[in-house]
């Protein structure tokens, strides 16, 4: 997947994107949400959302040892 500043419509798209990205050495990721609403569980399970605003920094370090 090639980089890319364009809006993400769909959460599945976004897991792809990090996996793809996460998976390289040396990657820093830094995700900017502004007022996204998301539906997920709440308290005691009952449906519930989730309002993020702000930013999300993943970052990967090569350890050195390549396995897999």
């Amino acid at each position: 997947m090639e980089n890319t500043t364009q809006p993400v419509q769909k959460l599945s798209d976004l897991a792809a994107i990090l996996l793809e990205k996460l998976k390289a050495a040396e990657t820093d990721i830094t995700l900017d949400f502004q007022d996204v609403a998301v539906q997920g569980p709440g308290p005691q399970g009952q449906p519930g959302q989730w309002k993020l605003n702000g930013k999300l920094t993943l970052k990967t370090k090569s350890t050195g040892s390549n396995q897999g």
